[in-house]
């Protein structure tokens, strides 16, 4: 019998240097989740610090999304040439000094000037490690760059958890988002130095932007999906929490980290559920479960069931980027391309999401939002996907 779509054949003995370099990509996933999680926590803050109503923060929370996008096409352009090596290099660098600044923004325009740099540094670094993840997994002959996505949401998932008990404890958001830059710097450029697969083209091959062609366009749908789930439960879980139920400043962060919590999991048996279902399976189940958290978030408007709701979010969301990425960089030309290809489309998302649910949070309530973010994953992640190239692991 033939395998099921996206199902990888068994182990093999692995060289020590391959493992390494999974070891080092497993810290970059990390400190990238923990540097976009932190921010995220203190999205209350900085609203409460700017006085900014929803619709305004609707319109200022993009320019993340416009960073990144433009980013991502740049790192698709790019990157045959630089190598993913050093484009992540460059991420690491931008991402650590934009993150502390976005404290200190003194008002809409200039959070949104820093979320713009912040942007353009994140985009560097997905695209790297992803390509470089790639490249890895490829060595192993398996599925691994979900288990390597479940350290990027350790990460978020750290920030999340350091972010609540900051916000409880009053620590000052410039300290706070001060220490993680320090943090996540350290632990990029220790990484960097045991990452050696050079995924440079020949200077002969002709630069585009990276764009998802053929069959890379329903790949590119699943990644917009789940990245517009995971924007709305970054940005507006801890505002349903405050606003819709009325808890306390002390658990405003539960109903995020428990989305967090849920990813984590996700992507901990991710690889074992692609090895036993098949990868496109796994794709349409998890997003089937995702779009039922963000149901049960919109109609019950309760804080067990709102924490319920986004672990059920998390726990759809979880490997779809990553089982997105992996098929993508073996459709495309060159591993980096297919990332970025796929990963510009989905980031629209945070340029479409914020302040489509911001507009329905002012108008007719933050549930209908949600309610119009299950329907939008659902009909996504269930749609006919592209095969995997032949031989590929």
């Amino acid at each position: 019998m033939a395998p099921s779509p996206g199902r990888l054949p068994g182990r093999a003995p692995v060289a020590p240097s391959v493992q390494s370099a999974r070891r080092a990509l497993t810290g970059m996933f990390l400190a990238s989740g923990l540097t976009l999680a932190s921010f995220l926590s203190r999205i209350p803050s900085v609203q409460e610090n700017l006085e900014l109503p929803a619709a305004t923060l609707g319109l200022v929370l993009p320019a993340l999304s416009v960073g990144v996008v433009a980013g991502l096409l740049l790192a698709g352009r790019v990157i045959g040439r630089t190598g993913s090596r050093r484009l992540m290099l460059a991420g690491v660098s931008t991402a650590a000094v934009t993150l502390p600044l976005t404290s200190l923004a003194a008002g809409p325009l200039p959070l949104a000037f820093t979320l713009l740099l912040l942007g353009l540094g994140a985009a560097s670094m997905d695209v790297g490690m992803n390509a470089q993840g790639i490249g890895v997994e490829r060595s192993y002959g398996r599925s691994i760059l979900v288990g390597m996505h479940a350290a990027w949401s350790v990460g978020t998932l750290i920030g999340a958890l350091v972010g609540s008990l900051a916000i409880a404890s009053g620590v000052p958001i410039w300290a706070h988002l001060a220490m993680v830059a320090l943090l996540v710097a350290t632990i990029g450029i220790t990484a960097l130095r045991r990452l050696d697969v050079d995924d440079r083209v020949s200077a002969t091959t002709p630069a585009r932007f990276a764009l998802p062609r053929g069959p890379l366009f329903p790949l590119a749908m699943v990644a917009f999906a789940s990245i517009l789930g995971e924007s709305t439960a970054g940005y507006w879980a801890g505002i349903h929490l405050r606003d819709t139920i009325a808890v306390t400043p002390d658990r405003i962060g539960w109903a995020f980290v428990a989305h967090t919590a849920g990813m984590v999991g996700a992507r901990l048996i991710g690889d074992r559920l692609v090895g036993r279902f098949g990868r496109h399976a796994v794709i349409r189940g998890s997003g089937l479960v995702a779009g039922a958290g963000f149901l049960v978030v919109a109609t019950v408007p309760v804080l067990l069931a709102g924490v319920f709701g986004f672990l059920l979010v998390g726990l759809g969301l979880g490997s779809l980027v990553p089982l997105a990425f992996a098929s993508a960089g073996r459709l495309a030309a060159t591993p980096g391309e297919g990332v970025a290809a796929v990963l510009a489309v989905g980031y629209l998302a945070f340029l479409v999401g914020p302040p489509v649910i911001g507009a329905l949070a002012d108008t007719i309530g933050l549930p209908a939002g949600f309610a119009s973010v299950a329907v939008v994953i659902a009909l996504l992640t269930t749609r006919p996907l592209p095969a995997a190239s032949s031989g590929a692991p």
